[in-house]
């Protein structure tokens, strides 16, 4: 049974300890918690996790319509099941007056038990309804934009998070990065082992990028194995200093134990920086880091290079003795993946 706690209101002891021993009869609630008046309901409802309310209408202080009223306005009592209980003569008008202020059940005393827990159970069973859709749109959500194989954001969402940034880099006047990185020779890869171990390799690859994110880092599968890498507020330094730090991750990680195959793995990134002169949109910016990486693996791969229109060479690199600003003029254009639009 799932934990649910029931508050019960009510200034008559006698009342609430008939509720108390109707409801406890059933076993529909694991906790039961009481207050004798409105106002005491109030601080508990707003002090503790509680699930449903079995409320009296007359009441001193403040009075069942005030309290329901209350709870009702506010973000966590708006999904709560309230029943009313009266012994009130007007009962039309009052059953009117309680469900218009957002009760669930208005139930006359003296009650029959038999009924009160009926219509409870009722409440539940909708209750648990709703929690049911609520983590299957969760769930749906989730999958809308999320990659199905490396569990990072997939393609869609990381276009509708670019053009946002883009927009408020814009207002703004601050820069941001695109990092698009591609697995070299992963080809080879699914040739010689299988596709299953290329997936495998896939997900741990992303996996070892994940675990190096740092704030305002935003990682994605981009398709095949490509994957791209946003940054928030990135000068040219900051965004070279990220690219170098996903390649030295890959290129020392052992994926042995995760593909059950020996694997060296390199990875070349290209790097596009807005603003910069000629991108305009989110598409220029990835066709721009494209390009940067069409040089990366046409000039020997496992290096970062940074996209520009001249053809300067030189910042920093480890292994490759330099990362390469690439030029306009030393590549044929091509054009960016596109978006799937269904």
């Amino acid at each position: 049974m799932k934990r649910r706690t029931l508050l019960i209101v009510d200034d008559s002891p006698a009342i609430r300890k008939l509720i108390r021993e109707t409801i406890t009869t059933d076993n529909l609630f694991s906790h039961i918690v009481e207050a004798s008046n409105g106002m005491e309901a109030l601080k508990v409802f707003f002090n503790s996790k509680i699930d449903f309310v079995i409320t009296d209408v007359v009441m001193p202080k403040v009075d069942g319509y005030k309290f329901i009223s209350t709870i009702k306005d506010s973000e966590i009592g708006k999904d709560v099941p309230v029943v009313m209980l009266s012994a009130s003569r007007k009962e039309v008008i009052d059953k009117i007056k309680g469900l218009n202020i957002g009760a669930s059940d208005y139930v006359i005393k003296p009650f029959d038990s038999h009924e009160l827990v009926a219509r409870v159970k009722v409440f539940i069973k909708l209750q648990e309804l709703q929690e049911e859709l609520k983590e299957k749109n969760i769930l749906l959500e989730k999958q809308a934009i999320t990659d199905e194989l490396t569990g990072l954001y997939n393609r869609r969402h990381f276009y509708e998070h670019l053009k946002m940034q883009l927009s408020l880099a814009k207002r703004h006047g601050f820069q941001i990065a695109c990092l698009l990185i591609d697995i070299d020779h992963f080809k080879d890869i699914n040739d010689t082992y299988g596709h299953d171990v290329g997936d495998k390799a896939l997900k741990a690859i992303a996996k070892v990028m994940q675990d190096r994110l740092r704030e305002g880092e935003v990682l994605a599968r981009f398709g095949g194995e490509e994957f791209i890498i946003y940054l928030n507020r990135a000068d040219v330094e900051g965004a070279i200093s990220a690219g170098e730090r996903m390649r030295k991750a890959i290129a020392s990680a052992n994926f042995s134990d995760d593909v059950k195959n020996p694997l060296t793995v390199t990875i070349s990134i290209g790097v596009a920086m807005y603003p910069h002169e000629g991108l305009k949109d989110s598409d220029d910016i990835i066709k721009a880091a494209d390009e940067a990486l069409y040089y990366a693996k046409k000039t020997g791969r496992n290096k970062v290079v940074l996209y520009s229109e001249s053809m300067e060479v030189v910042i920093h690199n480890d292994i490759n003795n330099c990362v390469y600003r690439a030029s306009e003029q030393s590549r044929p254009r091509r054009d960016p993946p596109k978006v799937d639009e269904e």
